[in-house]
């Protein structure tokens, strides 16, 4: 990795465990505990209001106060959804002080067993960046930011190191996996049935109180689960049946479970009467709950499949044999082959409008006769791909977005300016065809991580045209916003879920990037109603208050909206439990848009119920003066989503 690609990190710096390891990645592209790590670096025991109030918040009453979770669902593809959660302050605080405890212990944990091809083995002590965000900074806007702080926030993405493979596709498409092909004959997938669902916290302590970490003995090694366990269900309502999903540290406590299931069933294959060596009889890579089994026979894998599954009831989980399929060589699934296809397809379709310069860093474009042409010719070739191969949109639409993204950081990551109007004609001309194109699988098939790239590449499209091609910067705009508002107003997009507390973040992404445009081309009042008024959660508020800001025509939307925060405010005696009275109260103090009587009385409830002497006036005024710079998880001030959605980016360790 070249030298200007890593930087070091401060490894004593434990607060950044608030940034990697305890918030979902999946959320509006405002959110991140940016905000709650600058604060809690800052932390002490100052007489200040607000120092008194950060401290309730995160030190709290020791830690021994049960925390309800903010829990939310979003699609995971057309018929399923996922729930994922938010954590309280305090719980997430807790996590941290695990983390300076047990930072050895917890890699200590997720290597003793052989299977796993994703499981943390160090502290990370380097961060590495992508070239292609860093050829985009000159598109950034506003301060730049104190380097060191920046890079501790916004480039690492894991507290730590992890051994084996960032996604499961590098590992089908990794020499390993062609390795283990040429060995075994057969291939049986294993799919643990909602796994973090069904963990039962307490059998965290079976995994690890018969295991010695050095000179350890079984009483130290019990504490370590026990009070493992314990911050688990301190986070979760003190639920001992499943686990909160999305933070990173979910991950880590199902990794030690397997950890020990995967040594259980390797001493047992390797024993009377089965006497099967791994690597040589037999292989197994377990991708988090994904189990792939290799072995020289069908039969042979459908005994250790059932040695697995018996192995994994023993901790109360199971198996969906619905799901599990067996291959014979070559191993090729239907979803592997078509991603193939459909990369083969990205490739002969960017190839036909760009070509590549300063060794592949650079996209120049070529002179398109028919834009028309051009994109339905692609979207009827992967159109074609899916009808034969029987699977839907949402197998490559997520695939295609990511892949164009990357050629657009290349497309405007030029290095000396179009020198006539023709070349001017061909940029425009490749920044329509890449609106064009993603904007109709995005329409098809959103997602939330698709939303992420697909926000990236209209504000970088935009940007690129505004510095870069003259008039044509209007017509670029314009196309993105046209595109962007027939998404909004398409029915697939607004198909609501009659599930409970789901939110849309596929919409609100797209609406949050459109800030990025200006006065000139906000969403009509009716739009950003149907998006954000049927529901009063944390996400839908912050995210409306963040779009609407001070404009105008927004005034009857915003004054509803400033009604939920106050009836969601009115009674502030479960803040230090409930996370999303928590999460919307500290965002509401620092927010511009919400004034100041309103605030006033939020601070007065507050200390009541956090049993603060009740302050002054001045106390008041002093305390939101100083809040007027600071921010906890949106930052209100942030002019630039384009860091916002490149951290989302880095930080994605999964």
């Amino acid at each position: 990795m070249p030298k200007d690609n890593s930087g070091r990190i401060i490894k004593s710096d434990y607060c950044r465990v608030l940034v990697t390891e305890t918030a979902p990645h999946e959320t509006p592209l405002i959110f991140s505990n940016d905000g709650f790590y600058n604060i809690s670096k800052k932390l002490n025991s100052g007489s200040k209001l607000t120092d008194v109030i950060a401290s309730k918040f995160i030190a709290g009453k020791g830690g021994n106060q049960n925390t309800i979770p903010y829990q939310f669902k979003i699609r995971k593809n057309a018929t399923e959804f996922r729930q994922l959660s938010v954590l309280h302050p305090l719980a997430q605080w807790q996590m941290k002080l695990f983390y300076e405890k047990y930072e050895q212990l917890i890699c200590h944990y997720c290597g003793i067993g052989s299977y796993s091809i994703r499981a943390p083995f160090r502290t990370a002590s380097i961060f590495y960046y992508k070239n292609s965000w860093e050829n985009v900074g000159k598109y950034k806007r506003g301060a730049v930011e104190d380097a060191a702080s920046e890079n501790k926030r916004k480039h690492s993405s894991s507290f730590y190191s992890y051994k084996g493979y960032t996604r499961l596709y590098k590992f089908f498409n990794s020499t390993t996996f062609i390795n283990l092909e040429k060995k075994f004959l057969a291939l049986k997938t294993l799919d643990v049935s909602k796994c973090f669902d069904s963990i039962y916290t307490h059998s965290i302590a079976w995994a690890t109180k018969n295991k010695q970490f050095i000179k350890s003995g079984r009483y130290k090694s019990s504490i370590f689960g026990n009070h493992f366990d314990e911050l688990i269900r301190m986070a979760n309502h003190n639920e001992t049946n499943g686990i909160v999903i999305g933070p990173e540290i979910s991950r880590i406590f199902s990794e030690i479970i397997f950890q020990d299931i995967d040594y259980q069933v390797e001493k047992k294959l390797s024993s009377d009467p089965y006497k099967l060596l791994l690597d040589i009889d037999y292989s197994i890579k377990r991708y988090v709950d994904d189990v792939f089994i290799f072995a020289k026979t069908i039969e042979s894998a459908n005994k250790i499949y059932e040695i697995y599954a018996d192995h994994l009831s023993a901790y109360k989980l199971h198996v969906n044999s619905g799901k599990s399929q067996i291959y014979e060589r070559p191993f090729f699934t239907p979803k592997s082959k078509v991603i193939r296809t459909v990369n083969l397809y990205v490739n002969e379709f960017a190839e036909r409008f760009l070509e590549e310069i300063d060794n592949g860093a650079s996209l120049k474009p070529k002179k398109i006769f028919k834009i028309d042409r051009l994109v339905r010719s692609f979207v009827d070739s992967i159109k074609a791909t899916c009808s034969t191969e029987k699977v839907d949109y949402d197998e490559v639409s997520s695939y295609i977005i990511s892949a164009l993204f990357e050629r657009t950081k290349r497309l405007v990551n030029i290095q000396t300016e179009p020198s006539s109007e023709g070349v001017l004609d061909e940029y425009r001309d490749a920044a329509i065809v890449f609106l064009e194109v993603m904007n109709f699988f995005y329409s098809v098939a959103p997602s939330v991580s698709a939303s992420y790239k697909f926000c990236a590449s209209i504000i970088l499209l935009c940007r690129f045209a505004d510095e870069h091609l003259g008039h044509y910067k209007h017509t670029i705009k314009q196309k993105a916003f046209d595109l962007a508002l027939s998404l909004l107003e398409s029915d697939t997009l607004h198909k609501r879920a009659d599930v409970e507390n789901f939110i849309s973040l596929e919409v609100i992404n797209v609406i949050l990037s459109l800030g990025d445009f200006g006065e000139a081309h906000l969403l009509p009042p009716a739009i950003v109603d149907k998006v954000f008024c049927r529901d009063s959660t944390y996400f839908n508020i912050v995210s409306c208050l963040f779009y609407i800001k001070n404009h105008q025509q927004y005034s009857s939307i915003r004054e509803a909206t400033l009604k939920k925060i106050d009836f969601k405010l009115q009674d502030l005696h479960n803040v230090q439990s409930d996370t999303e009275q928590a999460c919307l109260l500290l965002d509401s103090l620092t927010c511009p848009y919400i004034d100041h009587k309103r605030k006033s009385k939020y601070i007065q409830r507050a200390c009541s119920a956090l049993q603060i002497p009740k302050p002054d006036a001045q106390a008041i005024r002093d305390f939101l003066a100083e809040y007027a710079s600071e921010y906890w998880f949106v930052n209100w001030h942030e002019v630039d989503l384009l860091n916002a959605l490149e951290r989302k980016e880095l930080r994605q360790v999964y």
